[in-house]
């Protein structure tokens, strides 16, 4: 009850300009805060990270190498002059994501089977709205006697309806029928994955205020 006390009365640090480091669901990065008024800041940050996840649609087990990549512009608001704070703005969303898969046995795609060396390998690649609206809210809570301040942020980012590419790189890759195939395996991934289109920005860092 005390620390909850705290964060909402506590005073951001009074000095005005700050660079700080960050980690969290945008990656590893950088950010640079100026303080307008008491309750009114601004915030330019950029993160970035790269990992691989597997993503299966059907009976096909997809590999996906994800690219976390962002910048944003954000408006903070102090409703209580203290270290709470309400945060909305805009990210530059560079997020996608590379997917691949080689069938080692028969798959069906698009209702219909067939022989891995018919197939070859399937690639594709998902991508998102470049502008992204960011709201979130968060705790900037100033050291006492080291000019640092913990910052913290819970929010969401609406990157749009993920766009999937996918074709296969075998014999029947030009044939009329496996293309329309082709076609509905793209709807039933980009399907799979629409809850992306709202991607979690939890994020912790550090803050020097000069």
């Amino acid at each position: 009850m005390a620390v909850a006390a705290f964060l909402l009365s506590a005073t951001p640090a009074a000095a005005e300009v700050g660079v700080g480091i960050s980690a969290g669901t945008t990656g590893v990065g950088a950010e640079l805060s100026y303080q307008i008024l008491p309750v009114l800041g601004l915030r330019l940050d950029a993160g970035t990270l790269g990992l691989s996840r597997s993503i299966k649609v059907d009976d096909i087990d997809y590999d996906g190498d994800v690219t976390l990549r962002s910048a944003g512009a954000l408006l903070d608001w102090y409703p209580l002059a203290g270290s709470f704070r309400l945060t909305a703005g805009l990210r530059l969303n560079g997020n996608d994501i590379d997917v691949q898969a080689t069938p080692g046995r028969p798959v069906t795609v698009g209702g219909n089977t067939y022989a891995p060396e018919l197939i070859g390998r399937l690639e594709g690649s998902v991508d998102y709205d470049r502008i992204a609206p960011y709201a979130g809210l968060g705790w900037t809570v100033s050291l006492p006697l080291t000019g640092l301040s913990f910052v913290a942020d819970l929010g969401v980012m609406h990157q749009g309806r993920p766009e999937v590419s996918l074709r296969g790189t075998g014999p029947v890759a030009g044939d009329p029928r496996f293309a329309a195939d082709i076609e509905r395996e793209r709807r039933e991934l980009e399907d799979e994955i629409d809850w992306t289109r709202w991607f979690p920005v939890v994020k912790l860092g550090l803050s020097y205020r000069f």
